[in-house]
């Protein structure tokens, strides 16, 4: 089943908050309307064997069950760390994951004004994959006199059964100064009401340019694959509007990470060219281009409603105008105020981002496309560790930068270990930028025989885009021992030869039991000179099937089993990537469409094949990138890929 999500946001500017929030807690009660200032408006959309599997798809269930649960965050978050005496900001409880939220408290704070709280529930989208998660948030708007710094100390509630609390988050008030909005002062306000009067020599188009527009911003025009990237669309206004938002931009391209976690339509007042605007935040985001060339940045589209007040001679009125009823005539100068609407659609400017492609100089042979500023170790869970035991070893990268895209090094494990597919478990800040974290693969094998093994020290590579050079981060030596197992003690077994001859068992038992086991291995000899023996050739097929080289296209098939759609096209783009990197030998800074093109090429590969490797690509990019994209079907597609991996690298 396809569920399209599509997001219809309205706002405007205005300086009041008490009337918002009640306006705003009326209009999500009935369901249909939400108007969050005069003369805007925003819509809400009401969008034997059999036994055996049965066990095993059981316990599968059982555990995607706990790692849904434990998928849950409780945080606080505020928007400003450094406020202004008297300035409202506000203070965000978010539950993450939940489904259930009970009895949510939220303390009380000493020396802060609470002017109002509100419920909220929106959709954020998180890594890894860019996944939608439903969230839960409690708001509160706060305001403080004095000068100092606060604690504002987490809420409990009652989430999905289980009673957690959120973390504290320090603020520092001053009476002047920093804003994150901008450099303000208290008293700062947008002359809105005077802004939208339109006077008799003025253009309204041109009023309208120079007080309503809509702004890209790229931190940086030129950056390397890989490296992170802040954008930003905002609306600038300064007259009295009613707005919808046609059309967020989409950035095909780019790995994105929102840094938002709901656009709710509230503006905040910013300065531009030194002047006042109320600001509204259309989508804030950092991404990470996928591969060099030039990247044209979406435009954003939003239509608006100007509401001007009109002002014209009196003397050059029509009085049959049925307007008339709508004007007011000033004394002072003897004109006539006519409310009048003027419709238009704004867009943003046209923005490219220009990707340089990674250098080939120096680049290191197991380079794997890590870009930024990473630390990486390798850590073993146990200490005592016998033949059999299951053994647990973790790679962790940390550090800041495509933390999404990362990719485990090569390790030379010891002979003997035969490792399964690695747990991946990432955590990042999604508030900060660059992107700021780790990302751990943790390998599971069993214990070989007795003796010691070593998991030499492995290095993680990395392109490091303040230096512009390739750095590296190596780990430590790890060194298994394996003992053999605890026998059983000495003392206890010369325990169980001093039992006295009372408690020993009778010897005609010994008789019965010999009895019993001839009887057993009887039959057992019996059935087995029936039983009708397999071909030969049966045995033979059924080895040859174990040794058949893994299939490449395993995870992404058991993604699709398990109905976890974005998992299974970012393993589906992985298993093409890393089929091409082996049989082509080709460099990972190296993997972009085109050059493997013209690699494929150069082997033989025909274009028809080449074609349709550049359509499952594409379709694969714009299904995690591109959260409107609808995808299509996923079982399909996963038959055409392994067509064509069969044609590159024919086992």
């Amino acid at each position: 089943m396809k569920i399209a999500v599509k997001k219809v946001g309205q706002f405007s500017s205005h300086s009041s908050i008490l009337p918002i929030f009640l306006h705003f807690r009326r209009r999500i009660a009935k369901g249909y309307k939400l108007h969050l200032f005069p003369g805007h408006s925003a819509n809400l959309l009401p969008i034997n064997k059999h036994l055996h599997n049965t066990a095993l798809l059981f316990l599968l269930f059982s555990v995607s069950v706990i790692r849904v649960n434990a998928q849950v965050k409780f945080y606080t978050v505020v928007n400003e760390q450094e406020i202004r005496t008297g300035q409202a900001f506000q203070v965000q409880y978010i539950a993450e994951g939940a489904t259930d939220v009970q009895d949510f408290n939220v303390p009380l704070i000493k020396n802060l004004t609470t002017h109002f709280s509100f419920d909220s529930k929106s959709t954020s989208i998180q890594s890894p994959g860019l996944q939608l998660t439903e969230a839960y948030s409690k708001i509160v708007v706060l305001s403080g006199k004095k000068t100092g710094r606060y604690v504002i100390p987490g809420a409990t509630a009652i989430i999905n059964g289980k009673r957690m609390k959120s973390n504290s988050v320090v603020i520092n008030i001053v009476s002047r100064g920093f804003s994150s909005v901008g450099p303000a002062e208290p008293a700062e306000t947008v002359p809105i009401d005077e802004t939208s009067v339109l006077l008799p020599e003025e253009n309204a188009d041109e009023k309208i340019k120079r007080n309503l527009f809509l702004r890209a911003v790229v931190d940086k025009r030129s950056c390397f694959a890989g490296e992170a990237v802040l954008l930003t669309y905002k609306m600038y206004a300064r007259l009295n509007n009613s707005s919808q938002i046609l059309k967020r931009p989409s950035l095909p391209g780019l790995s994105v990470i929102e840094m938002v976690d709901s656009y709710d339509g509230r503006p905040e007042i910013e300065i531009f060219d030194g002047r006042a605007y109320y600001v509204n935040l259309i989508r804030k985001v950092q991404g990470f281009p996928l591969q060099p060339g030039t990247i044209q940045l979406d435009v954003a589209e939003i239509s608006s409603v100007v509401h001007f007040i009109k002002r014209t001679d009196a003397g050059k009125q029509n009085d049959n105008d049925i307007n008339d009823l709508l004007r007011r005539v000033d004394p002072g100068t003897g004109s006539i105020s006519t409310a009048y609407d003027h419709p238009v659609t704004l867009k943003s400017q046209p923005v490219s981002l220009e990707v340089k492609p990674l250098p080939i100089t120096n680049q290191p042979e197991e380079f794997s496309g890590a870009v930024g500023q990473f630390a990486f170790s390798i850590e073993a869970a146990q200490k005592d560790i016998h033949p059999g035991d299951l053994v647990k070893i973790k790679l962790i990268i940390k550090g800041r930068g495509n933390i999404p895209l990362l990719i485990p090094p090569s390790v030379k494990w010891p002979k003997g270990v035969d490792t399964a597919e690695p747990a991946v478990k990432e955590e990042f800040n999604k508030y900060l930028y660059p992107l700021q974290g780790f990302k751990s693969f943790e390998y599971s094998f069993t214990a070989p025989d007795t003796g010691t093994y070593i998991i030499p020290a492995t290095d993680f590579h990395y392109f490091n885009p303040l230096t512009q050079t390739y750095q590296s981060s190596r780990s430590d030596t790890i060194k298994l021992k394996v003992t053999p197992g605890v026998p059983k003690s000495t003392t206890a077994v010369e325990g169980s030869s001093m039992q006295s001859k009372e408690d020993r068992i009778p010897r005609q038992f010994y008789w019965f039991g010999v009895v019993a086991l001839l009887i057993i291995l009887s039959i057992i000899y019996q059935v087995w000179r029936v039983k009708k023996p397999e071909p030969e050739i049966t045995i033979k097929e059924i080895k040859e099937d174990h040794t058949i080289t893994k299939d490449v296209l395993a995870s992404a098939k058991t993604a699709l089993q398990n109905g976890n759609i974005i998992s299974f096209y970012h393993e589906l783009e992985k298993s093409i990537w890393k089929t091409i990197a082996d049989s082509c030998e080709v460099l990972p800074s190296a993997l972009n469409k085109q050059n493997v093109s013209s690699v494929l090429a150069s082997k033989g590969i025909d274009s028809k094949t080449i074609q349709s490797l550049k359509e499952v690509l594409n379709e694969c990019e714009w299904a995690l990138y591109v959260p409107s994209h609808e995808t299509k079907d996923a079982e399909n597609l996963l038959a055409r890929v392994a067509v064509v991996i069969e044609k590159i690298n024919p086992v």
